[in-house]
C-alpha cells in the first residue's frame, strides 16, 4: 500500500484500519545524563536527544503537541520560597508548593495547593475561566500551521489536564482525597469548574484546527492499584470523563488519551465508559504483562508497556521483554514503547539494541 504518514498510521492504528507499519516512535525518551554516560561509550561529543533519535531512525514521537494555556491563568510567578539542605521548595505557575531534589530527574512533588477550602477555592476560581484571549499563545496561527504541515498527529493537554491531577495539583494529594468525602460538594463544583473549562478551550481549539488526541494526565495509580476507589471514580469523576469526551469528539476530536502510571486495570472500564480509548504507558515493574490487559479488552488502544529496566539487564533480558511483541502487534490497537524514560544505567549499545529490535518486530509483525 502507499506509504503513509506518522498521523495516518497513529489514527489508524487505533481503529484497526489499514496500514503499512505500526509507528515506530520514542514515546518515553531517556534521562538526560544519559548522554553524559553514552558519549563515554561510542556517541559523539556534540550529540544531543535529536541527534540520538537521528541515529536510532523514530518515525516521530507523541506528536506535534500545541501548548495552551488550559489551567490557571494569569499564571502565578514561579519562585523558589525555601532551600532545606538538597531539597528545593518552588511556588508553581497554578500557585502549588512543589519539592525538587538538586540536579533530579525526576518530576516535582506538590505538596501544597493554592486550594485548602472553599474560601481559597473562590479566590483561584477566577483563573479558571474560559473567556480569556490570552489562553490561545500569540503565535497561534503559525503554532497551528505548523502542526498541520509536520505530518505527525496533532494534540494538546498533557500535565496538569486531569480531573484527578489537576485537582491533586490545587489542593496536594492528603487533602484531596480528604475532600471527596468531607466537602463532596466542593469537589463537584471544582471537576465541573475545570470541565467546563477544557470543553470551552479545545471546542474553541478546534474552529482553527483538528486535534487527533486530547491527552488527559492522571497519574492516578500506583503498584498496587488506583488511588481512589472505582466507586469513587464512578460517582466523581466519570461524569465529568463522559461530559468532555463528548463535547471533544462532537467538535471532531476522535481520540481521549489518558497518562497514568501504575496498575491502571481496576480504571480501565471506567475510562472506556467515559470515552476514553488510548491508555498510556502502562507500568511493568510490578508484574503486569500486557498482552493480559490485551486479552481483556481487545480493542483498547495502548502504548508503552514493555519494560524500561530490561534494557540494563542486557541482551537475553531484551530479547525476553520483547516475546511479547509478536502477540501484541498482530492484535493491532497498539504502539510498543517502553513503559517510562530510559534510567542512565542503560548502555548504549543496550539501547541501540533494544530499538533495532523493536524496528524489525514492528515491520515483520505489524496488523494489516
Amino acid at each position: 500500500m502507499t506509504e503513509l504518514t506518522n498521523r495516518q498510521r497513529f489514527l489508524r492504528t487505533f481503529t484497526g484500519e489499514e496500514i503499512d507499519h505500526i509507528p515506530f516512535l520514542d514515546i518515553m525518551g531517556f534521562w538526560d545524563s544519559c548522554l553524559d554516560r553514552w558519549k563515554t561509550e561510542g556517541l559523539a561529543q556534540d550529540a544531543d536527544a535529536a541527534t540520538v533519535r537521528k541515529i536510532v531512525g523514530f518515525e516521530g514521537g507523541l506528536g506535534a503537541f500545541l501548548e495552551i494555556n488550559s489551567f490557571v491563568w494569569p499564571a502565578f510567578e514561579r519562585k523558589v520560597v525555601r532551600e532545606e539542605g538538597d531539597k528545593v521548595y518552588t511556588r508553581n505557575s497554578w500557585g502549588a508548593i512543589e519539592i525538587l531534589l538538586e540536579d533530579s530527574e525526576f518530576l516535582p512533588i506538590t505538596v501544597e495547593g493554592p486550594v485548602s477550602d472553599r474560601e481559597s477555592w473562590e479566590k483561584l476560581k477566577v483563573r479558571l475561566q474560559p473567556n480569556m484571549p490570552e489562553r490561545l499563545p500569540e503565535n497561534w496561527a503559525s503554532m497551528c500551521e505548523k502542526a498541520r504541515q509536520s505530518g505527525d498527529p496533532v494534540y494538546s493537554g498533557e500535565l496538569p489536564n486531569g480531573f484527578f491531577g489537576s485537582v491533586r495539583e490545587l489542593m496536594g494529594f492528603e487533602r484531596q482525597v480528604m475532600v471527596f468525602y468531607d466537602d463532596p460538594g466542593l469537589m463537584e463544583d471544582m471537576l465541573d469548574t475545570l470541565c467546563d473549562l477544557w470543553i470551552a478551550v479545545y471546542t474553541r481549539v478546534m474552529q482553527d484546527i483538528q486535534l487527533d488526541y486530547f491527552y488527559i494526565w492522571e497519574d492516578m495509580c500506583y503498584k498496587g492499584g488506583p488511588l481512589i476507589s472505582p466507586a469513587l471514580f464512578r460517582q466523581f469523576l466519570l461524569p465529568r470523563y463522559q461530559r468532555l469526551s463528548e463535547a471533544l469528539r462532537a467538535s471532531g476530536c476522535p481520540n481521549i488519551f489518558v497518562d497514568s502510571d501504575g496498575d491502571m486495570r481496576k480504571l480501565v472500564p471506567l475510562w472506556i465508559e467515559g470515552g476514553v480509548n488510548i491508555t498510556f504507558p502502562w507500568e511493568t515493574q510490578f508484574g503486569l504483562d500486557i498482552t493480559e490487559v490485551r486479552r481483556q479488552f481487545k480493542t483498547l488502544g495502548m502504548m508503552g508497556g514493555l519494560n524500561k529496566y530490561a534494557l540494563r539487564a542486557g541482551r537475553s533480558a531484551i530479547d525476553k521483554e520483547l516475546e511479547k511483541l509478536p502477540f501484541m502487534l498482530e492484535h493491532g490497537y497498539y504502539i510498543p514503547g517502553l513503559d517510562h524514560g530510559v534510567p542512565d544505567d542503560v548502555s548504549w549499545d543496550d539501547y541501540l539494541y533494544f530499538y533495532d529490535r523493536l524496528r524489525e518486530l514492528i515491520w515483520r509483525y505489524t496488523a494489516r
